[in-house]
């Protein structure tokens, strides 16, 4: 598995961000961020969570941990109800979608 400076460098790269954006984004300096990415200093974990949410991916992920990237669940809204999504992948996310949208087009039809 990768180790935490080369996940970050990896992560910024695949969202074609700059050093010094992700450094603004953390409210550091550019150099403070590319310490981080040569592997001369470590994230706190504040920043580490900032950084996993950014990249939606887990802290695991981005410390070299796992090579999985899905973030531990994702939690989509919806008229202030929370509908919690542990481990699915994208094709996953998609059928549950498009199933909860026929439900409601046949929950419209009856009059509920």
């Amino acid at each position: 598995m990768a180790e935490l400076n080369d996940r970050l460098r990896e992560l910024r790269k695949a969202h074609q961000l700059t050093q010094q954006e992700v450094a603004s984004f953390l409210g550091i300096t550019e150099s403070a961020y590319g310490f981080y990415e040569q592997g001369r200093n470590e994230p706190s974990i504040a920043k580490l969570k900032q950084l996993a949410e950014k990249y939606n991916v887990s802290i695991a992920y981005i410390a070299g941990e796992t090579d999985i990237k899905t973030a531990p669940s994702d939690k989509v809204k919806e008229n202030g109800s929370a509908y919690t999504f542990t481990n699915l992948d994208e094709e996953e996310k998609e059928f549950l979608g498009e199933q909860l949208e026929l439900f409601r087009r046949l929950k419209k039809k009856k009059g509920h």
